[in-house]
């Protein structure tokens, strides 16, 4: 039975014409983004999320296709294929913008400490205005190492290691917010995010290069740019990157 259902499934004109189709929307989404590399954010998640919807459209096509007399009246196919079109849409956006996130969230904010008030939460908020953006939530990660991330899903977020305060002053972390709320700005995560999770959809996915070095250097030095701007120098995010790698450099192992 299984075997004249997939047969019957494949020797259909109409059937096998939409897996086609479908396959051949998501390499078509593929090839657009290796060619859109100085696209923005916006323009490279939507191509994003139509290679996810369409690489995983024709599994869950036959999927239905299988269980048609069980799931459909009369078999309806007009009616399993717009139920589907709803079902995979609906599997992408919730995998892509809830489950991920939510997952990445959790688990780095278990290792982290919220802060709340003080200084450092006075100083996100008034750059947070002015670049017209929520104001993030800042945590404070357990561990010596320096570093310092952003996640702008949701409510955003910005993550400092406790050894960043070890080894840089004021001015230096201030820079370091400032990247940070750039990078929020630009969604610069939810692109790093989405990226990660279309990989795990879609084994064809890592042809696109998302995250190539072009596209990381240009986020990189436009979140530098806006630090610079807002202190008039480059001089503090120099010394606190300077810093960092002289730490990395020195550490054992």
């Amino acid at each position: 039975m299984c075997t004249e259902c997939t047969l019957a499934f494949f020797m259909s004109p109409l059937k096998s014409g939409i897996v086609i189709l479908s396959f051949a929307i998501a390499i078509a989404a593929l090839v657009m983004l290796r060619r859109l590399k100085t696209a923005d954010t916006k323009k490279r998640l939507t191509l994003l999320y139509i290679h996810v919807f369409a690489f995983v459209f024709p599994f869950l096509f036959f999927v239905f296709f299988r269980g048609c007399q069980s799931y459909f009246s009369g078999c309806d196919q007009a009616k399993a294929i717009a139920t589907m079109l709803g079902l995979t849409a609906a599997i992408a956006t919730v995998i892509a913008l809830a489950v991920a996130p939510v997952i990445f969230v959790k688990r780095q904010s278990r290792k982290a400490t919220a802060l709340h008030g003080g200084y450092l939460n006075s100083f996100a908020a008034k750059h947070s205005q002015h670049l017209g953006v929520k104001q993030p939530k800042i945590y404070v990660l357990n561990t010596a190492n320096p570093v310092a991330f952003s996640f702008s899903m949701f409510t955003p977020r910005i993550f400092l290691s406790a050894g960043l305060f070890d080894i840089l002053g004021k001015k230096e972390i201030e820079a370091i917010l400032l990247h940070e709320l750039a990078h929020i700005k630009n969604r610069a995560s939810l692109l790093r995010m989405s990226a990660h999770v279309a990989r795990m959809l879609s084994p064809l996915s890592a042809l696109a290069n998302f995250l190539g070095s072009s596209t990381v250097s240009r986020e990189e030095e436009a979140a530098d740019g806006y630090a610079a701007l807002v202190q008039g120098t480059s001089g503090h995010l120099a010394s606190a990157k300077e810093k960092i790698i002289s730490y990395n450099r020195e550490r054992p192992g």
